[in-house]
């Protein structure tokens, strides 16, 4: 078995274009992501375990100690309680990969114990068997689901410290699994599919152990979807993956379920599989994808073919503003999911939604000083009387007290993706290596042929487009470097030692293959032109608006940076704005505002009135500034919006 592999350990997957860069490989430097990173390893990880691990306020691994016999109570919580340790022992993971704490290592170590302690004699281990009593009752009850989670985090812990103490748990559980579901299985199982972070986690464990028995399980998810009649699209059970051609139901489940097929295409190389996969993310794209990368309109909806759904993908061009859920593992998913895509066909378009999700819908939902969350992500916010139709968008405004007991998975789906997010950023295939996003940082690993390669990544991004690759240590023999254009990113300039290279295309990929030296300089030029974007006219919510954006990031409008009696959605935007960009160091964290001169309407009192009749009203001119959507929301209760009217 190989540890200190990437993310996934896709390196002998034989139906991909891209291998997964070793996690170990890659590190960061001062900029942007470095310093989220030394938030999450110092803030962010230490703060959850303190409230996973409080009786009072987590009460998560007193259930497994509960579960293990080693003291006395009753389980408290979600269903989905475990999962609140186990994605914390993957965060802890990739943090322990990167500094080699050691103390963090022997944490870890002094938890397995307990999991090992609480593990059944057949391999099953789930703490709300204490509250339910008897196995696999209903799928709302979640057991699939946190054992998924503990099979991918047995992976990760695995590959940080070379230890098999959590991958034998690991192993043991998903034996129990292949036992228990595979083929001949009582036929009311075809339904337990809820959550299927059990696809992914059983992909990983067969490419981390080599057993073929675990790609099978995996495979058997998978098709045991709609095996029988009584599905639903909540679960996307209704229709057979293969067959489904609308992205509907629980959007984290659809992004779970789409990124595991996607892990299973890479093992098993079955076409309908990457077709499925393929259609369904043109139809998310193209009519169901927010302008910041929010994948989950709606708390609550009915599916085109009637089911009730929450927490979903609503129909085509249905996105509403106020009321967008979007919560922040959906967006999570679709990063997971959108990175596997681009291992399979290496295209540039994956990538560029990967980024859209990475700078706002995700971090969104973590405050700056990395101790509170978001699971809404709305894309306007009325303020203090703003109705709340699910979860805990309020427990942002609490800092450092968050999350309690039943709000767990966005903080720590949040915990694992930032501690892991270095190995998203590069990717390996037979020609070279790939440089999939920007950041400040620094590859000094292996190419897929054992060649040693050490480059290094200097830039300001996403403030600034400038990027700079030197390298530091390069093979003997030709290979390429590919960096990848964004979208938006019209009229790059690229030059090697200062001599130009073709003007690269936007939404892919610039190859540069040739015999490299030590000393060499690449020098990517992305404009960070400000750019005003309109809907689809279907988008009903967003006509006659516009949205914001400058390279990556998209920007919203909040109340603080209006005078005090202006509200947010009195604003208007002239269609020739001409908007300034300026770096203030000073403000929430450090940030590049756009400024301009807008129309504010003027107010008048609407009362109780539903509709009044159009009268004329006056306008002023007033300056605004606009701040990334990213850091909304850490000025105390305001008002917000993304989508501004057109004056």
């Amino acid at each position: 078995m190989k540890y200190n592999t990437g993310l996934i350990d896709n390196s002998r997957s034989p139906y991909r274009k891209r291998q997964s860069a070793a996690l170990g490989s890659v590190k960061w430097c001062d900029g942007f992501w470095n310093s989220r990173f030394d938030q999450c390893r110092n803030v962010t990880l230490p703060h959850l375990w303190d409230r996973l691990s409080d009786p009072n306020l987590g009460h998560a691994m007193t259930n497994l100690r509960i579960y293990a016999g080693l003291e006395e109570g009753e389980f408290q919580g979600t269903p989905w309680q475990d999962e609140w340790v186990y994605k914390w022992l993957e965060a802890g993971s990739y943090v322990h990969g990167y500094t080699g704490d050691a103390d963090l290592d022997q944490q870890m170590e002094e938890i397995i114990t307990v999991i090992q302690s609480a593990q059944e004699e057949d391999g099953y281990i789930a703490s709300q068997i204490l509250r339910f009593k008897e196995r696999f009752l209903r799928p709302q009850n979640h057991e699939l689901y946190v054992m998924g989670h503990l099979l991918s985090a047995a992976c990760a812990h695995y590959r940080s410290t070379g230890r098999e103490s959590l991958l034998g748990v690991a192993r043991k559980c998903a034996d129990y699994l292949h036992n228990t579901f595979m083929p001949p299985r009582n036929p009311q199982y075809a339904h337990f599919g809820i959550n299927p972070s059990y696809i992914m986690g059983s992909v990983e464990l067969y490419r981390t152990t080599g057993e073929n028995k675990y790609l099978d399980l995996a495979l058997n998810f998978i098709e045991m979807r709609s095996s029988e009649p009584g599905g639903t699209d909540l679960n996307q059970t209704h229709v057979p993956l293969k067959k489904e051609e609308h992205v509907v139901g629980h959007s984290v489940f659809w992004t779970y379920l789409y990124a595991g097929a996607t892990d299973a295409y890479m093992e098993c190389g079955d076409t309908a599989l990457l077709e499925a996969v393929e259609r369904l993310w043109q139809d998310l794209v193209t009519s169901k994808l927010y302008v910041h990368g929010g994948v989950c309109a709606l708390h609550h909806a009915v599916s085109i073919r009637k089911d009730p759904v929450h927490e979903a993908a609503g129909a085509s061009y249905e996105l509403p503003n106020s009321t967008a859920y979007n919560e922040t593992c959906s967006q999570i998913g679709n990063l997971m999911w959108n990175w596997r895509m681009l291992m399979v066909n290496g295209e540039a378009r994956h990538a560029d939604l990967m980024e859209l999700n990475m700078y706002n819908s995700i971090i969104s939902g973590i405050s700056l000083s990395g101790d509170s969350w978001f699971y809404t992500n709305p894309l306007r916010w009325y303020g203090k009387d703003h109705p709340l139709l699910s979860q805990d968008a309020y427990e942002r405004f609490q800092p450092g007290e968050p999350p309690r007991r039943h709000h767990i998975c966005c903080p720590s789906n949040l915990l694992r993706t930032i501690a892991g997010l270095h190995g998203y950023f590069y990717s390996l295939s037979e020609k070279g290596i790939h440089i999939d996003h920007y950041g400040a940082s620094i590859f000094d690993g292996e190419l897929e042929n054992g060649s040693r390669l050490k480059l290094s990544q200097e830039t300001e991004y996403p403030w600034h487009g400038r990027i700079r690759i030197v390298l530091d240590d390069v093979p003997e023999e030709p290979f390429a470097i590919s960096l990848r254009i964004p979208a938006w990113a019209f009229g790059a300039a690229l030059t090697v030692n200062g001599q130009n290279e073709s003007p690269p295309s936007a939404n892919a990929y610039a190859t540069l293959e040739r015999h490299w030296r030590v000393g060499d300089l690449i020098e990517l030029d992305l404009p960070m032109n400000v750019r005003l974007l309109e809907a689809n006219p279907r988008v009903e919510a967003c006509r006659n608006h516009v949205a914001v954006m400058r390279g990556p990031l998209v920007y919203c409008l909040e109340s603080p940076d209006l005078p005090e009696n202006v509200p947010v959605c009195d604003i208007r935007i002239p269609r020739d704005i001409q908007l300034k960009q300026h770096f203030d160091p000073e403000l929430l964290g450090g940030i590049t505002v756009l400024e301009g001169e807008a129309n504010a309407m003027e107010s008048r009192t609407w009362g109780q009135s539903l509709y009044r009749e159009l009268n004329s009203c006056n306008s002023v001119v007033l300056p605004i500034r606009l701040i990334p959507y990213y850091a909304w929301s850490n000025r105390g209760i305001s008002e917000m919006t993304v989508w501004i009217p057109l004056g």
